[in-house]
């Protein structure tokens, strides 16, 4: 059974619709990675926004996935924070094809006859 990671949004506060549209994207694609790579600690995403006064504004968007035995680190930078959580999203899920061993076939010359 697998336990829920722990994510931490920050740089945005908790009643923003930002906060949980980057928060629930993000937790959908951890729980869809995590059979893959069971070893994950934290996700911690860190959020810049800059422009504020104006009617849009810039965000900056660093994803940081602490697992046991590295740290993958995704940045995105865009005025649409839906864009930034999709594109963080499919970041985190292209680490799926990079570490499913049983994607890997058996050899037929290895197989013993």
């Amino acid at each position: 059974m697998t336990d829920i990671v722990p994510l931490f949004v920050i740089g945005l506060s908790p009643d923003e619709p930002a906060n949980e549209i980057l928060s629930s994207k993000f937790r959908a694609s951890l729980e869809k990675v995590q059979p893959v790579i069971s070893d994950i600690i934290e996700a911690k995403i860190s959020v810049k926004s800059q422009n504020t006064e104006g009617t849009r504004t810039h965000y900056d968007v660093t994803a940081i996935v602490n697992t046991s035995k590295d740290q993958l680190i995704y940045t995105e930078s865009d005025w649409d924070i839906l864009k930034i959580a999709d594109s963080l999203s499919a970041k985190l899920e292209r680490e799926l094809s990079k570490n499913d061993n049983k994607r890997q076939r058996e050899s037929i010359r290895k197989k013993d006859v």
